[in-house]
């Protein structure tokens, strides 16, 4: 059965405009999320904004940053909003797509037979159920939603695909899980019956049992192979040989002592990347003197890199404009996500023949998915968007320790992308666009990070609406 997060529509709301985020050094994907719980039921102090993050074997400290507007008392609109959530079971390298339906969801009195219902991306949480692995494509986008039972309901779809793969020495080496087969390979999504949470609810975490390697075993194995490394290698030739101008030396060299014996034994296994995705999601509805919706084209952004020169952040900005109404005619004029896109491919081809050097997916060091900022003009806004992405930096090599030796330098390319709602209240308060700061700081150690509240930056949205900037 469909829930809400909050039983009854409410007259004010924060619209989530995305994120920014830094890891000290780069890491796979353990968790990652950015989202907002609506001040309610759920969150009875206040709305919050919420920041999940969570690296793999190497601990580390994460500055984040959520872009939030509020809107509040928006006379004749009325919003609404929920959490729903599917389970990915994704095979190393390949494309998974997925459709979660959310039918049937009962509208409170003041949303039925609105004039106009939209409904947005209000965050998202990706938390890997059994290991870390590297996030290639990440493409989620919410459909336009259908009043149903004459007007009395409301059902829509939330879809997209995502793909991972791990093949760089850490995942060669530090196999968190290994299993031959499963019982039955895991479908695709289509008819995925979402799981309607709260933050203070956590769905149990299905366990199956596996056939195979002992994983704790191989964490074992791996722990005694990096502290045997330890003991005869220098902290510093460590750093220079996996982030600095000797390139990919002791990759190679990793590869040549174990690469081709434990990568053709691994060719006859499955892999498989399972990860359960949250999407939050918010309805809004509204008459036509007291809302107006409209909708840009797809945006893209991209940017290539080497292993020389360092990105700067200045690569991810992009200036968009959305039409609309005047916005001078609208009290609050706010811009929101209605799909969201990254895909990253790390270059392979480094002058070495070696098939697990470097691998594909996202190494993430930073990654910003932000509306920076916008401004009114007489048939919309204009905006600046954030979409960023950074695989290495100079100053990683300050932070990396003996055991963290799976951090990488590389070239690579990224494709990063948007489609946003121009939302524009008539009568409403706040609309000033708020950035709240904080941090997460992480131990690694291939710890779950599903329920661990070391993974959670939970601030709340100041009442007033002050902007921070």
């Amino acid at each position: 059965m469909h829930k809400p997060l909050d039983r009854h529509a409410a007259h004010s709301a924060v619209i989530w405009q995305g994120f920014r985020h830094a890891w000290s050094y780069n890491h796979r994907l353990n968790r990652f999320g950015s989202y907002v719980v609506q001040a309610g039921e759920s969150s009875p102090n206040g709305a919050c904004a919420v920041h999940t993050a969570a690296s793999g074997t190497g601990g580390d400290t994460a500055e984040v940053m959520e872009v939030v507007t509020e809107v509040t008392d928006a006379a004749g609109v009325s919003f609404l909003a929920g959490v729903t959530e599917t389970q990915l079971e994704c095979q190393r390298g390949d494309p998974h797509p997925f459709v979660i339906r959310v039918d049937d969801l009962a509208l409170p009195p003041e949303m039925q037979h609105a004039e106009i219902i939209t409904v947005i991306i209000n965050g998202f949480d990706l938390v890997a159920t059994e290991h870390a692995e590297k996030l290639m494509t990440m493409d989620l986008e919410i459909t336009d939603p259908v009043l149903t039972r004459q007007g009395t309901a409301v059902r829509f779809r939330i879809l997209g695909q995502m793909c991972f793969d791990c093949r760089s020495p850490e995942c060669q080496l530090l196999p968190f899980r290994i299993a031959i087969e499963k019982d039955k390979p895991a479908p695709v999504d289509e008819h995925a019956r979402p799981m309607i949470t709260t933050p203070s609810e956590t769905p149990p975490v299905v366990r199956r049992k596996q056939r195979g390697l002992d994983r704790h075993r191989i964490d074992r194995a791996a722990h005694w192979l990096k502290q045997r490394i330890v003991t005869i290698t220098d902290v510093e030739g460590i750093k220079r040989s996996v982030v600095g101008d000797e390139g990919d030396i002791m990759r190679r060299q990793l590869f040549r002592a174990f690469g081709r014996r434990v990568l053709f034994k691994f060719l006859k296994w499955r892999f498989s990347a399972p990860y359960t995705l949250r999407v939050h999601y918010l309805l809004i509805a509204g008459d036509k003197d007291a809302l107006h919706v409209s909708e840009s084209a797809d945006i893209e952004h991209g940017y290539d890199w080497d292993m020389d020169r360092e990105v700067d952040a200045q690569a991810g900005a992009l200036p968009v404009e959305v039409t609309g109404d005047n916005a001078a005619a609208y009290d609050v004029n706010a811009l929101a996500f209605r799909r969201v896109l990254t895909e990253v491919q790390i270059d392979e081809e480094q002058g070495s023949e070696d098939p697990i050097q470097w691998g594909k997916g996202m190494h993430l060091l930073d990654w910003n998915l932000a509306i920076a900022g916008s401004d009114p003009t007489a048939t919309g806004v204009k905006a600046t968007l954030d979409l960023f992405y950074k695989n290495w930096s100079v100053a990683m090599n300050e932070v990396l320790t003996l055991t963290t030796w799976g951090a990488v330098r590389a070239a690579g390319r990224v494709r990063l992308g948007a489609r946003l709602a121009l939302l524009q209240f008539r009568q409403a308060g706040g609309g000033d666009q708020q950035r709240i700061p904080g941090h997460i700081t992480w131990p690694g150690g291939g710890l779950s990070a599903e329920t661990d509240p070391r993974a959670f930056a939970v601030r709340p949205v100041d009442p007033d609406g002050e902007a921070r900037r």
